[in-house]
């Protein structure tokens, strides 16, 4: 629900998290006031690292590509220093519709029209997905317990939660293909 021109329809079906955060979005230009005000609305100011990466979950991935797979080593490393330095407790995976990487990277997989609002949600719940299995697989070797929440914005700046209400089974980062 709005009450002013600055609040945005959230998607409240979620815990927010209490703790740390790593945040990862993309690194489109059209949503950077709406991520901060995404962040503020779960109480999460000053409280959170924040990697960008054009894709968000497809580039930490390496994009699927052989030219961009250090990308995936950057977002580790990333993640592995927030964990050492802030005890990240909470990881948050920030996806955008009509996201131009997606278009760059897959090519027409990953472009979608508005009537496409589905196909659109699938593809970019299948990387975060992906992406989850990998943030999983190395909390799980350095003994560690991540709650991982993936989220969709529109370009209104209206986020809705993508991360399944119950969980699946363990995955492994071979488990998940898009």
């Amino acid at each position: 629900m709005q009450n002013s021109s600055n609040d945005k329809v959230q998607d409240c079906s979620y815990f927010p998290a209490r703790g740390p955060v790593l945040l990862l979005s993309c690194m489109d230009l059209r949503l950077v006031d709406d991520v901060v005000r995404f962040m503020e609305h779960d109480g999460l100011t000053n409280r959170y690292d924040h990697v960008i990466m054009a894709g968000a979950a497809l580039g930490a991935l390496g994009a699927n590509r052989k030219d961009y797979k250090h990308w995936r080593k950057t977002f580790m490393n990333h993640l592995e220093t927030a964990h050492k330095l802030h005890r990240i407790k909470d990881v948050y995976i920030l996806e955008h519709r009509d996201c131009g990487a997606y278009r760059e990277f897959l090519g027409p997989r990953g472009t979608f029209d508005d009537t496409q609002y589905k196909k659109e949600l699938k593809t970019h719940r299948c990387y975060a997905r992906q992406l989850t299995c990998v943030i999983e697989d190395w909390a799980e070797k350095v003994g560690t317990k991540l709650n991982v929440k993936s989220f969709l914005m529109d370009l209104r700046g209206n986020v809705c939660i993508m991360t399944p209400h119950k969980k699946k089974k363990k995955c492994h980062n071979s488990d998940v293909y898009c």
